[in-house]
């Protein structure tokens, strides 16, 4: 797929897609980044390693961002807990960036799976009690 095309897709997916499918492609965007980071410094690619890791530093970001820091109750708590680990798996993406390390990377791998798993649960969950396939349709 051309560059072009495969940007209109990506537009379009995201401008359909709904909060909850959001999350989970940053999610995915991130834990690309950092597998391609991983490889990178373990084939002394700096460059690539570099460049992977800010993105994944920018994902991070808008994960940050994109927590409700003004709920209320449970809401309020749980969003503050995950700025905290937002805000540690960024700094370990910025160790891995400086030392150019394997470790801190790793350990960013294994902190975001399960999020990424949970969520994509979740959102399984919500639509089969809404009677929605995740796929497309509806089911009976």
């Amino acid at each position: 797929m051309n560059q072009a095309a495969r940007d209109t897709y990506l537009r379009i997916q995201t401008e359909t897609a709904s909060p909850g499918q959001l999350v989970i492609m940053l999610y995915d965007a991130l834990l690309r980044s950092l597998m391609r980071s991983e490889e990178a410094i373990a084939r002394a690619d700096v460059e690539t390693a570099h460049t992977s890791l800010l993105h994944a530093q920018d994902v991070v970001l808008e994960l940050i961002a994109s927590l409700d820091m003004d709920a209320e109750g449970e809401a309020s708590a749980m969003a503050r807990q995950m700025a905290s680990l937002y805000e540690y798996i960024y700094r370990r993406t910025l160790d891995a960036s400086l030392r150019k390390e394997i470790a801190p990377v790793q350990e960013a791998i294994r902190l975001v799976t399960p999020l990424r798993t949970a969520w994509q649960t979740a959102l399984e969950t919500l639509a089969y009690e809404a009677g929605i396939s995740v796929t497309g349709g509806i089911h009976g």
